[in-house]
């Protein structure tokens, strides 16, 4: 299904609840900012589109549960996750930039991110001991695992030798594990049965969310990404839509391309990054595969009852195939 909703109109009635997500985590964030600037430090800005709280609320509303407040805490626990996971990227990256403002190692350094990275998700799991709850705590921890995993899979590896299959699997592990943790995990204190398909949703969704990430940091510019354009290239890191580029140029394009690979790049060359991104098919072949994968997270949150919030889930699904940062 398409939708021509903004994040906005789908968040709706969970707007409030949000608000006091946004909160709580700013608040945490100024807490780790002021341990190494002191009381009175004012830290930059946060965005973000707060896609995993808003899916944690729409997930315990789906499940059936009335009183949405009640998962503000583990709303504000899968946030606080991702933006640990965010600071610790940032590091393993050596990026300078996130959504418009100086990253966190840049702004500190790498090893005083990390160690915010970790402050971070000691805070998200102290939050989450609010439900009294093993199981709660241990999907939080999956998450983490999985994405540490993930990093550490592929570390060192040469890029020459990854292909299709382990670009999906990081995209699995360093992304989707935490939109189907943040999906499922209100499924344990409401309704255990529906945890299994609001796990499949957040993998399917999430798995495309970074696809579609992929996409974006090589056919958009810097000002709409909040971060330096064809930054994957420059770091050096292989993606999907890059081995798809791969397979259909020919020896000349490849040998420019594999040139570019951990280099500053001028905008000639990202133009021609665009260029071949479409003409080569890998565009196309991305998206594709990105709907596949949508369209079987929607259809394993099917099995929940109808309601508008099952529904604003498809819907978000469907929003994350065309956004364009």
């Amino acid at each position: 299904m398409a939708t021509t909703l903004t994040l906005t109109d789908l968040y709706g009635d969970i707007t409030p609840h949000l608000e006091e997500v946004r909160a709580t985590v700013r608040k945490q964030w100024i807490d780790a900012f002021q341990l190494v600037y002191g009381p009175t430090a004012t830290p930059p800005r946060m965005g973000g589109k707060m896609m995993r709280p808003a899916l944690c609320f729409l997930s315990a509303g789906a499940c059936g549960e009335t009183d949405l407040e009640r998962f503000v805490p583990m709303a504000a626990g899968m946030e606080l996750l991702h933006l640990a996971a965010l600071a610790h990227d940032d590091v393993v990256d050596s990026a300078n930039l996130r959504r418009g403002e100086t990253s966190l190692n840049r702004l500190w350094d790498n090893h005083t991110a990390v160690l915010g990275g970790d402050y971070l998700v000691a805070k998200a799991l102290s939050i989450l001991t609010v439900y009294d709850s093993c199981p709660v705590i241990s999907s939080a921890l999956e998450s983490i695992h999985q994405m540490a995993e993930g990093e550490l899979t592929f570390f060192g590896r040469s890029k020459e030798n990854l292909g299709e299959e382990d670009c999906i699997m990081l995209s699995e592990k360093k992304t989707a594990s935490l939109f189907a943790v943040s999906c499922c995990t209100p499924a344990l204190l409401v309704d255990e049965k529906y945890r299994q398909p609001l796990f499949d949703f957040g993998m399917g969704m999430g798995t495309a969310f970074q696809l579609i990430d992929d996409l974006i940091d090589l056919e958009q510019d810097e000002d709409t990404l909040g971060k330096p354009s064809c930054g994957d290239i420059v770091e050096g890191k292989m993606t999907l839509p890059m081995i798809y580029m791969l397979e259909e140029m020919d020896a000349e394009n490849q040998n420019r391309f594999k040139y570019l690979m951990s280099r500053e790049i001028s905008e000639t060359d990202k133009t021609w990054v665009r260029e071949q991104l479409m003409s080569t098919g890998a565009h196309k072949r991305v998206v594709d595969l990105c709907q596949k994968y949508v369209s079987e997270g929607q259809a394993a949150v099917q099995q929940l009852p109808e309601s508008a919030y099952r529904d604003n889930m498809c819907h978000i699904a469907d929003f994350v195939l065309i956004r364009d940062h």
